[in-house]
């Protein structure tokens, strides 16, 4: 990684790409500021307040980084700094998580840049060295550094890893992966569905690099036991975005009525559009005009279903600490919930075994919110048993902007729980 993640080239490619969004702030050299906006813990108290909040997305601009909209729960909400005043008279009990994102961003930057400085010319791509001690998992990297990343395991590893597509995005950049494996058993994952979700995208890369030269003494069972199929960037338009023009892009870059991106995780073709996402193509959780009008999504369910046995679907996710299954469109729980579930707890614990790092576990609709069209319900309606939806960490702290430092720490243990659902799945 030679540049700034911010890359001034990059910046002009893809200037158009700045369409507005709910909130979008107003660009300065082509890139969003995002000075003064605040990200609150809002409390819903009762369904006056619920009703409150919605009444008031579109006209205040919020941005929900969380979307837990339940009585007695709570919601992140990035507030533009012109509509705070007008927020604070809604009269809702919140807290304030950060208060300039801005300046989170800026340390984000900073911290790339000495990474850049300490790390980028040690950076080994020899699949041989094990993770940890991989400078490649102390710092975030450009989508093209991803690329070449994928390459070299897959070059590195003739006859062990193959490389894998499921297709291409909007504007054409393939949705590239990695297979390992040679087990009768298919699993499924893949990060960077919600673009400014980067520590997905590590944490996947690191699954990667401990299949291929971890040193769990489990690791060469599940290589028989299992073929892998994994996707560290499912939605790269939107990722790209993320790099140069708007950090907290979270959509695809499909553009509809002057608005950026579709919410491909509300896009999925099954029970779409029946509750919990938006017909405003301006909304985050924007489903699209129809099911499966997401090439991103549409690509992957057409790659799932190729498949002969998939066993497990992992999409992963961030902010909140939460490991959950179907369904999200209904509250009814499906037939295999407790095999399901049971699952999502061993993996918790495991998780928790490793760092002291507390996972919810639970039903998407039941745990946090309704939503329909998302990728483990369709996963689940074409007869894949263990399908999960995972939101790596933290809680709020830093939400989206998660510090490198905890690259590696989240990888370990997610290492920890990825290996606890192998272990245990019925195969």
């Amino acid at each position: 990684m030679k540049f700034s993640l911010f890359s001034l080239s990059a910046v002009v490619a893809l200037a158009v790409l700045a369409a507005p969004s709910y909130a979008l702030p107003a660009p300065s050299n082509g890139v969003a500021s995002y000075d003064s906006h605040r990200v609150v813990r809002v409390e819903v108290r009762n369904k006056a307040e619920l009703q409150s909040l919605s009444d008031n997305e579109a006209a205040l601009g919020l941005d929900y980084f969380t979307h837990n909209k339940a009585i007695g729960g709570y919601v992140d909400v990035r507030i533009p700094p012109q509509s705070f005043a007008k927020f604070q008279a809604l009269n809702l009990k919140y807290t304030t998580l950060i208060d300039n994102l801005q300046m989170l961003l800026d340390q984000e930057q900073l911290e790339d840049q000495e990474y850049q400085n300490a790390f980028a010319s040690k950076i080994n791509v020899n699949s041989e060295v094990d993770a940890a001690a991989d400078p490649w998992f102390q710092g975030y990297h450009t989508y093209a550094d991803h690329q070449t990343w994928l390459a070299t395991q897959i070059s590195s590893n003739p006859g062990k890893a193959l490389p894998i597509s499921a297709g291409n995005s909007f504007q054409g950049r393939r949705q590239a992966g990695i297979k390992i494996g040679s087990g009768p058993n298919h699993v499924v994952f893949h990060g960077t569905q919600h673009a400014r979700e980067w520590i997905t995208t590590m944490v996947v890369e690191y699954l990667i690099s401990q299949l291929l030269t971890g040193t769990d003494s489990r690791i060469p069972g599940y290589l028989t036991k299992y073929t892998f199929h994994i996707i560290p960037i499912m939605n790269p338009d939107g990722f790209v975005i993320t790099q140069t023009t708007n950090r907290m892009h979270r959509k695809n870059a499909q553009v509809t009525s002057g608005c950026v991106g579709t919410d491909t995780n509300r896009n999925w073709g099954y029970k779409w559009g029946t509750g919990g996402s938006s017909s405003s193509p301006c909304a985050e959780d924007y489903k699209g005009p129809s099911a499966f009008s997401s090439p991103e999504a549409l690509n992957v369910a057409n790659y799932l279903k190729s498949l002969p046995k998939v066993v497990s679907y992992i999409d992963f996710h961030a902010y909140s600490q939460l490991w959950m299954v179907p369904y999200g469109y209904t509250g009814t729980r499906p037939a295999t919930y407790n095999y399901m579930n049971g699952l999502a707890v061993k993996a918790a614990a495991a998780l928790r075994a490793v760092s002291g790092t507390s996972y919810r576990t639970g039903d998407i609709y039941n745990t946090i919110y309704q939503a329909s069209g998302s990728s483990i319900d369709y996963a689940y309606s074409i007869g894949i048993t263990a399908p999960f939806a995972v939101e790596l960490r933290d809680t709020g702290r830093y939400g989206f902007s998660l510090p490198a430092s905890q690259i590696l720490p989240s990888g370990v243990e997610t290492w920890a729980a990825f290996a606890a659902i192998l272990d245990n799945l019925q195969v």
